[in-house]
């Protein structure tokens, strides 16, 4: 953060870590913040550092006390934040500095400039293709790969591999990072730690799911035959395959007579958003099986407990 403020500010910066004024608050500020004390240019100011994401409402209100005990005006250092808590703080006139990205510090004259800032469509619910793209950059982890890189291991348009490293940034995913000038995807080590961070905005892949008389013994599976595969977990009497989007219409299953109430299903048929073929098999991979499951599956025991021994196994362990 330093080197990116002098760089910034073009001036030398002095920062030294404030461990008195912890005694003057209260204990949970030493384990959600670095506090420091920052003079640029003969000016004087605190800065509140999160170790973890930190809400809006908990950064207004402690910064505030910082700055009432202090005296001094407080900013906030941030290593990554959301589109919308970025704007609420300008919006709100609150100083902030996103390390190597932007700084705005009003009480010392240095507004933020957009001149060169991109401007990222409103991402609302992630697209199919960049759950793909995530999801694959899991499981191949991914370290340094560029916009090109990406497109050409998705087969995808460079255009549309930008477009999901939008979405990625708009959406706080932090696997986003910067190499020379260009972003980058970058997987942690702790792939389950960043499964449990990101679940909340992934998608159930299932568009929609056609329960049918007969078996149309296609080549894909997913859903429970998939986990089946994937675990000692036991199939349904009859099997549960996928078709994509795109191959729904040339696969026929529109056509094909759908099973009642009290009939005998032959098959189900799951249309999925995408198909990430894991083992090169016609098999959808773990973590999209793991999100496709109904409520009613995922309350089974037995299935939640193959779900979590196949992503051990296959995910969270495999190198």
């Amino acid at each position: 953060m330093k080197k990116f403020l002098e760089e910034s500010l073009r001036q030398n910066v002095i920062m030294m870590e404030n461990k008195e004024l912890y005694k003057k608050l209260p204990l949970v500020y030493r384990g959600r913040y670095d506090i420091f004390k920052v003079e640029t240019n003969g000016v004087l100011w605190m800065a509140l550092h999160p170790k973890d994401d930190v809400g809006l409402v908990l950064l207004r209100r402690d910064r505030a006390s910082v700055e009432k005990i202090t005296g001094l005006n407080c900013a906030i250092f941030l290593d990554r934040t959301t589109f919308y808590i970025k704007e609420k703080l300008m919006e709100e006139g609150i100083p902030f500095v996103i390390d190597g990205k932007q700084v705005f510090l009003p009480f010392i004259g240095y507004l933020l400039s957009k001149a060169n800032e991109r401007e990222l469509a409103p991402v609302h619910l992630i697209s199919f293709l960049t759950q793909k793209m995530l999801l694959t950059a899991i499981y191949e982890r991914w370290n340094g790969v560029k916009v090109s890189d990406a497109a050409k291991r998705l087969g995808v348009s460079t255009k549309s591999a930008s477009r999901c490293f939008d979405e990625l940034e708009y959406l706080n995913v932090g696997v986003l990072g910067m190499k020379s000038k260009s972003r980058v995807i970058e997987i942690p080590d702790d792939r389950k730690e960043l499964w449990l961070q990101i679940e909340h905005i992934l998608r159930d892949p299932v568009i929609r799911r056609f329960i049918l008389r007969e078996d149309m013994k296609l080549e894909k599976k997913a859903g429970i035959s998939a986990l089946c595969e994937y675990s000692l977990l036991s199939d349904n009497v009859y099997p549960t395959y996928a078709v994509t989007k795109k191959e729904l219409k040339a696969s026929g299953v529109k056509m094909e007579r759908q099973a009642g109430k009290l009939e005998e299903i032959g098959c189900v048929v799951l249309e999925l958003g995408y198909f990430i073929d894991f083992w090169g098999k016609g098999l959808q991979d773990p973590l999209s099986v793991a999100l496709s499951q109904t409520g009613e599956e995922q309350e089974e025991e037995r299935v939640d407990l193959s779900i979590n021994k196949m992503l051990e196994e296959y995910v969270w362990s495999k190198d």
